[in-house]
């Protein structure tokens, strides 16, 4: 699902997961798409909650968690190298950037 979605979504032609680390999911897992001029570029993370996190809510059955960011895949699709281009105050670097999309 996680490749499908940095597909579908962020247009990557190359997609590839790291093993990562969240408090409430196990496993978890880092997704990273290659972007053609930023290069690896991390869309986010995602993983099963742990049962611990289900129980206190009657939850039986494995629930997915996701944490991919809009920010990040406008990042992407925009080619930016740093977030704080997408959340810019200086207008003329939004209309030479964000606008752009």
């Amino acid at each position: 699902m996680l490749k499908t979605f940095a597909e579908e979504i962020a247009g990557a032609e190359k997609v590839r997961f790291k093993t990562g680390y969240f408090p409430y999911t196990e496993p978890s897992v880092e997704a990273f798409a290659k972007h053609p001029q930023l290069g690896w570029v991390e869309l986010g993370g995602a993983g099963l909650f742990r049962p611990e996190m289900l129980e206190p809510l009657g939850v039986k059955v494995p629930v997915i968690a996701w944490g991919l960011g809009v920010d990040r895949l406008a990042m992407f699709k925009l080619g930016l190298k740093h977030i704080k281009d997408l959340f810019a105050q200086d207008l003329k670097t939004l209309r030479e950037t964000v606008i752009r999309w």
